[in-house]
């Protein structure tokens, strides 16, 4: 009876008091495994934000380049077009001065008939002479506006490199911080850390590559 009763005894004190105390260590745990989880994924979407912000300040640099190199060739191309276009005007001015000296021999004959066939001959000559050179005068005006545009081009690339290459410091930094702290968490393999370099140094725009070159050199 002695026994029983004191089997009992220790069954309602486990029950009173070593049940709970262990649910509550569970407890503990799990929440203490759930904010780990949480920081976990705070510092994954701290590293994808930087990332994000890396690869837009590339892509301002990359989009310069491409303004810049497009410019060049409209200014290159419209300045091939300027000058063939102005050695056409230079001929259809020669060629109407010529024609028209001939005309004016027409003009001061005696025959009426030939003098009348030179006048329409002459009305006809300015009439194709002012509409040939009105076009070659918009061919002109064509290239010189390429021309300006490409150097606009160019202003817009300068703009957007400078405002990339601003920004590419500062990202890079954000996304180191972020990757140390992330790597505190949850320690990245080594073939993985390579890959991300790797990943890194493929995205950089090629004018930073040559830079580290440069300094490797050094």
């Amino acid at each position: 009876m002695k026994t029983s009763g004191l089997i009992a005894g220790m069954v309602a004190f486990f029950l009173a008091v070593v049940a709970p105390f262990t649910a509550f260590s569970q407890e503990a745990a799990e929440k203490e495994l759930s904010r780990e989880e949480q920081a976990l994924a705070r510092a994954k979407d701290k590293v994808a934000r930087a990332e994000a912000s890396l690869t837009k300040a590339q892509a301002y640099i990359v989009e310069g380049d491409s303004l810049i190199k497009e410019g060049e060739q409209m200014m290159e191309k419209a300045k091939v077009d300027l000058k063939k276009f102005k050695e056409e005007k230079n001929n259809l001015l020669k060629n109407y001065s010529i024609e028209k000296k001939k005309l004016e021999k027409q003009l001061n004959s005696q025959n009426r008939a030939d003098k009348d066939k030179a006048r329409t001959a002459d009305r006809a000559l300015d009439t194709k002479h002012r509409e040939d050179l009105r076009a070659v005068d918009d061919k002109i005006k064509e290239a010189n506006s390429n021309y300006e545009k490409g150097q606009k081009n160019i202003a817009k690339g300068k703009e957007k490199q400078k405002a990339g290459k601003s920004k590419v410091k500062p990202a890079e930094k954000e996304l180191n911080t972020a990757r140390k702290a992330l790597d505190e968490l949850a320690p990245t393999p080594p073939n993985e850390a390579t890959e991300a370099v790797e990943k890194d140094d493929a995205t950089a725009p090629k004018s930073d590559k040559k830079k580290e070159k440069k300094l490797k050199t050094k």
